[in-house]
């Protein structure tokens, strides 16, 4: 293989792998609609009491474990998507700021990989467990799925959002209005931590999700359109690493 088909081939790379934040989103996103529809009515949060617990999972066992392995592969998907999309936030931050931000970058985001990952993997598990386990054997599975795919993923991405907000601030190769919203989306996704401790806290989790969503939409097609040509994005200062 010559040079250039080498260097053509990992630009195909690039060039696809920036869209996968998009399909990040898309996946998560079609996880909800088919909640939505599909699903039992209501919905069941770690702050609902037992009884809420029972009567939601007792409503219609068979709809309700067909849903969550439904979902469980669609998040999979979306977490699956998101840790490929980490190599072009890292390979930005890298070019535009520091290896050493382009670090954490990288492993923030892969963190949150992970934690959506499990979640999915615990709602699977949530499904196999069904109306015949123990009330709190469900509950422990539940709460487990809940919180893995809610404040410590969201917090821990929010931080690789702010960092990745805060490199395109400073080098001018982001657009003013992705740099001050993710700053606004970082600080909110930390802030959603607070509902480990209080169901108030809870409010910062759809701030940091779904303005989050947005946010990695536009950053995706943004760099998924640049890794299309050549140069850096237009206005970019590219820092001297040393």
């Amino acid at each position: 293989m010559s040079a250039t088909t080498l260097t053509r081939t990992r630009a195909q790379r690039r060039y696809f792998g920036a869209l996968s934040g998009v399909l990040y989103v898309l996946f998560f996103v079609a996880g909800l609609v088919v909640a939505s529809v599909l699903g039992p009515s209501g919905t069941v949060t770690p702050y609902s009491s037992d009884a809420e617990v029972q009567a939601y999972r007792l409503k219609d066992p068979a709809t309700l474990e067909n849903l969550l392995r439904t979902l469980g592969l669609l998040q999979g998907l979306s977490a699956l998507a998101l840790l490929a999309f980490v190599p072009s936030l890292t390979g930005f931050v890298r070019r535009y700021g520091s290896d050493a931000r382009a670090g954490m970058v990288r492993a923030l985001a892969t963190v949150a990989g992970a934690l959506l990952l499990l979640s999915a993997s615990t709602s699977w598990v949530l499904a196999q467990v069904g109306s015949t386990a123990e009330l709190s054997t469900y509950r422990a599975v539940s709460d487990l799925s809940f919180i893995t795919g809610a404040a410590p993923a969201i917090s821990t991405l929010g931080v690789a959002v702010f960092l990745i907000a805060a490199t395109g601030r400073a080098s001018h190769a982001l657009p003013a209005w992705i740099t001050w919203s993710g700053t606004v989306i970082g600080v909110a996704s930390v802030l959603s931590m607070s509902s480990l401790t209080a169901a108030g806290g809870s409010v910062f989790i759809p701030i940091g999700r779904f303005l989050g969503f947005a946010w990695f939409v536009a950053l995706s097609v943004l760099l998924w359109r640049h890794d299309g040509r050549t140069g850096d994005l237009p206005g970019a200062r590219v820092p001297r690493h040393t």
